[in-house]
């Protein structure tokens, strides 16, 4: 009787492993997914006189997108975290990474340092950005809304505050939602960088803009 049970645990046991196994076979791959910079021509370079060193501070996303699969919304009130597309790093880190390097671009001439900078570094603009929105619907709309501020050194131009959001067409699949997630992230470190350039001294928060992109180009809605 007890061999009878331990065969039956046996044939049971290679069962399971089988089917596991078959599953496993079955899974599709998973594929990742990075951001990526805008592509900056003919950008006025600063005059030596004028370099800035400009610190992206911090950056901020929601909880719900800084996690490894990347979420889309199915509906007003329902989204969906993809299991086999993924973020090949941190999203929040990818985002500093591609800020960063949008100013750089957009700001020739001066430099640009993510926290935690150097020591001794000194640091003229700080720039912080709180993104409250970043994510889209396969086939729909994609988009990206933030509060940002930049920051001058005590005694200097006074801070400047933004609220931006933008939208553009998330294409049919990952790759495309990704793309067109850069381009957003280009269109606001273009809003920042103008912010730095212009040395507004308006510490006001102005109004929220709304901007429809269109490949590279923005638009504002009336």
């Amino acid at each position: 009787m007890r061999t009878s049970l331990v065969r039956c645990g046996a044939i049971a046991a290679v069962v399971v492993i089988a089917l596991a196994l078959a599953g496993c076979a079955t899974s599709p791959p998973t594929r990742f997914y990075v951001l990526t910079p805008i592509e900056v021509h003919g950008a006025e370079t600063s005059s030596v006189s004028d370099v800035l060193t400009i610190g992206v501070r911090s950056v901020d996303v929601p909880n719900e997108l800084d996690r490894p699969q990347i979420m889309t919304r199915t509906g007003p009130n329902s989204v969906h975290f993809a299991e086999f597309e993924q973020w090949s790093a941190p999203l929040r880190e990818n985002v500093v990474q591609i800020i960063a390097g949008n100013l750089a671009s957009l700001l020739p001439g001066d430099q640009v340092a993510v926290y935690p900078w150097i020591p001794g570094t000194a640091v003229d603009r700080q720039v912080i950005v709180e993104i409250t929105r970043f994510d889209g619907e396969l086939g729909g709309q994609c988009a990206l809304r933030a509060r940002w501020r930049v920051l001058g050194r005590r005694g200097g131009p006074p801070a400047v505050y933004g609220e931006s959001a933008f939208s553009d067409a998330a294409g049919p699949d990952y790759a495309a939602l990704v793309a067109t997630q850069s381009r957003l992230l280009g269109a606001l470190s273009g809003e920042i960088a103008a912010a730095i350039r212009s040395g507004r001294a308006d510490a006001t928060p102005p109004s929220p803009a709304s901007h429809s992109l269109a490949g590279n180009r923005s638009k504002v809605d009336e």
